[in-house]
């Protein structure tokens, strides 16, 4: 049976990556009335499918370019000889198809703001690894991550329940943006001798380990600082003291960058989902009290 396989190519630990952003935004809705569950339950499929052809796109480029050769992180499917080429083209034209059936009515509901994130998420998940110009192999996968899985993953969520965005919004989408680029900014740092090797240029290739460890401190700051500023728009400063609780596992993920490289760093990465978890219950949390 390949449906494990299947499963393993798509990487779910990190699908909280999609899920959260959209989860969080129905959180700071004006109005819980507002919520309405089939479009909810839309986007986060739309959202998953979105990331999983990113993860099957990134799984079958990165072998065809040879950056999986020296890979220390979790198994590839296509470089282990557990699915081949043929099937994952398959597999990615089927879930592009998914993903159409799934976003369109979200954009007879949304509108051309809705049509014109989702074919740019749908091409930008081709770019991130392949086409003329990949985005992951010239430094800019991070800002890729940073808006569509933090900005425009839950100002779009945030506009479909609603109809209009606002400030609240942009904090809320920077502050888990950030941390979606925590998680990434790890995983280039534990791949930098295999990416470098492969002239796969990620940030931390082109600017060096010290550069990845300062945007990891840089984005937990900029996470809680927006945090803040949600809080502060929200007129309820128990939502940041209440995130300041996730603040030491922020600090061990911190800690983990500065004195420990290679394979072990997939335990930092595992640290981050669970942030990412973590904060979103607290958010659930503050926003009760």
């Amino acid at each position: 049976m390949k449906i494990k396989l299947w499963i393993n190519a798509a990487r779910p630990k990190t699908l909280a990556a999609s899920i959260v952003p959209i989860f969080c935004a129905m959180l700071i809705l004006p109005n819980q009335d507002l919520f309405k569950s089939h479009i909810f339950i839309l986007t986060i499929t739309a959202a998953i499918i979105i990331q999983v052809i990113t993860n099957y796109i990134n799984d079958l480029y990165d072998f065809l370019s040879g950056a999986d050769k020296e890979r220390i992180g979790p198994q590839r499917m296509l470089e282990s000889g557990l699915l081949s080429q043929g099937e994952m083209a398959v597999a990615i034209k089927i879930l592009f198809i998914l993903g159409i059936i799934c976003g369109f009515p979200l954009v007879i509901h949304g509108g051309w703001p809705i049509l014109i994130i989702g074919l740019s998420a749908f091409l930008f998940a081709y770019l991130y690894t392949a086409g003329p110009f990949p985005l992951a192999y010239h430094g800019l996968g991070d800002i890729f991550v940073f808006i569509y899985f933090g900005v425009i993953s839950v100002m779009g969520s945030y506009y479909l329940q609603t109809g209009f965005i606002d400030k609240n919004v942009m904090w809320l989408g920077i502050s888990i943006g950030a941390k979606n680029v925590v998680l990434l900014a790890v995983n280039n740092i534990r791949d930098y001798s295999g990416d470098k090797k492969c002239n796969k240029n990620t940030l931390v290739v082109i600017l060096g380990r010290r550069f990845g460890k300062l945007q990891v401190l840089f984005m937990i700051i900029l996470s809680y600082i927006s945090l803040f500023y949600l809080s502060t728009g929200l007129d309820s400063k128990v939502i940041f003291y209440v995130s300041m609780i996730s603040l030491p596992l922020s600090l061990n993920i911190l800690s983990d960058i500065y004195s420990k490289k290679g394979e072990i760093l997939n335990k930092t990465l595992g640290k981050v989902v669970i942030l990412l978890c973590l904060d979103t219950l607290l958010l659930t949390i503050g926003v009760s009290i």
